[in-house]
């Protein structure tokens, strides 16, 4: 067996393991997710010579296994440095299992100052952390601002195909459901105006929010990071193909990405999600500067309620924990784990206490669920 970089010529063996592990058990690619594997790691404008991708094959040249890369540049203690995003291994079902944990170790050799895995699965948990990682124990925990939850439970019975013939007829009945159970909820089941403010922060006029373009956020994003160790270097090309890809994920709901600013303009804060009415609406990013931090959390939930979203769900951040709190969200322990490593193992530590600056935006989650559609973006 030899492992080598990624190459054009394997999209379609990535795309035969992705069938297999993610869709129907078979190993031929559905149309359009060979082209699928194609942009994400050859089109993204920050692919990199140095961590590329790798592939492990026997000695005839079949594949074995692969370990899919994204990168991003960033700064660390002031230097420019590089974060890895890593797609935990998909092996040949036939190939030893040990295929995938060789993978991760000749990768996590590699020159990357920190290395991230945002969708991790408990069965890698063991593996990771004896090649030297961790698992960030708050952020693999999910919080949830319920808001309309009749309409949520409708929405997932709706799937069922014993459910189906009945779905119009649930619709109505959830709505009138939510109607009175935000009644009798109050605040638990809706989202705070974003005026409405503590008395202490009575003197602050309130934010609005405005789409956020690649631009704005590379021309905000470092005032807005500006204490942390590791911060991301965004570029406008970058973000554009990212939320370019985002966007075609329509299954999630409609990409959203909006900046939230003072009334004189100066920006506050950023959110990334995808609204989805009666379901769950998926968060991405959050940032804002500490001080307007509350009032960025209630335009997030503000326009998922405007826009009727059923739930609002994100990873949980040590930031995050007050002002999550003071608005009825629960805490929710299932899902994907968040993985770090790093050879500096202080970056570790201060990725558990939230003192650097990435985001799921970083990792491989988002562009599971392009995976995971029912239709290849």
């Amino acid at each position: 067996m030899r492992i080598r970089p990624f190459e054009e010529r394997d999209a379609a063996d990535v795309a035969s393991l992705w069938q297999y592990w993610f869709r129907d058990k078979t190993r031929v690619p559905d149309p359009g997710l060979e082209a699928l594997v194609r942009r994400i790691y050859l089109d993204d404008p920050n692919v990199d010579d140095e961590l590329r991708p790798l592939v492990a094959e026997d000695l005839a040249g079949n594949m074995l296994g692969f370990l899919g890369v994204s990168v991003m540049p960033v700064e660390v203690d002031g230097e420019r440095r590089k974060l890895a995003g890593v797609f935990p291994s998909v092996v040949d079902p036939s190939a030893p299992t040990s295929v995938a944990s060789l993978l991760l170790r000749r990768f996590l050799g590699g020159p990357q100052a920190f290395t991230l895995s945002d969708g991790g699965h408990v069965k890698f948990e063991r593996i990771w952390e004896a090649l030297g990682g961790q698992i960030a124990q708050l952020q693999s925990l999910r919080w949830v601002k319920l808001l309309r939850p009749a309409s949520l439970g409708a929405l997932a019975a709706a799937g069922r195909a014993s459910v189906k013939p009945f779905a119009p007829l649930l619709r109505p009945l959830a709505g009138g459901s939510d109607w009175l159970a935000r009644r009798v909820a109050g605040g638990r089941l809706t989202a705070r105006a974003p005026g409405a403010k503590p008395a202490a922060q009575a003197q602050d006029a309130p934010l609005r929010a405005e789409p956020l373009t690649p631009a704005r956020l590379v021309e905000v994003t470092p005032a807005m990071h500006a204490r942390a160790r590791l911060r991301p270097l965004y570029d406008e090309a970058h973000v554009a193909w990212q939320f370019g890809e985002m966007a075609r994920i329509v299954e999630q709901g409609e990409f959203t990405a909006n900046l939230v600013v003072t009334p004189e303009g100066e920006p506050a804060g950023w959110y990334v999600y995808y609204l989805k009415p009666g379901g769950v609406s998926r968060v991405f990013a959050l940032e804002a500067h500490p001080r307007y931090l509350p009032q960025v959390v209630d335009q997030l939930f503000a326009d998922a309620d405007a826009r009727g979203a059923g739930a609002v769900i994100g990873r949980m951040e040590p930031r995050l924990r007050r002002p999550l709190a003071e608005r009825g969200v629960l805490v929710y322990p299932g899902g994907s784990l968040q993985m770090v490593h790093a050879k500096d193992r202080s970056l570790m530590d201060d990725a558990q206490l939230g003192r650097l600056a990435f985001s799921r935006l970083q990792g491989e989650n988002w562009y599971w669920w392009a995976i995971d559609s029912r239709t290849v973006p």
